[in-house]
């Protein structure tokens, strides 16, 4: 478990560079989620990777940190069930109206987030 919260990682810092980048991208991957139900999907992936998270954690360098992750991704797919794409939709639409700097702020974070999860590791 341990090895895939890294490689996890390693995909959040590739998405954070990307964003970063072309900071376009990630109003595409956003556009794309928020189609039909597929928010649905990505509550599904989030509950996975908290399952992955909190499996991982005690045999991490930082367990807390990686438990936290694991909570954040629990949170977020338990909301993107409750709310649903109805009321869901509209804030994501409102955070992706953001300038490019506040695009890129926003791959900062991911990226950093990406670094921290790595190093936890």
């Amino acid at each position: 478990m341990v090895g895939l919260v890294k490689l996890l990682g390693i995909v959040i810092v590739v998405f954070g560079v990307i964003y970063l980048i072309k900071p376009v991208i990630m109003q595409r991957v956003t556009r794309y989620w928020m189609q039909g139900n597929r928010l649905y999907i990505a509550g599904g992936i989030n509950l996975l990777f908290s399952v992955i998270f909190f499996s991982a954690a005690p045999k991490c360098s930082w367990p807390l940190f990686i438990g936290i992750i694991g909570a954040i991704a629990l949170i977020k797919g338990i909301i993107d069930f409750v709310l649903g794409p109805k009321k869901l939709i509209p804030i994501m639409e409102e955070l992706m109206k953001g300038s490019r700097r506040v695009l890129r702020l926003m791959a900062v974070i991911v990226l950093g987030l990406g670094v921290l999860i790595i190093y936890a590791v």
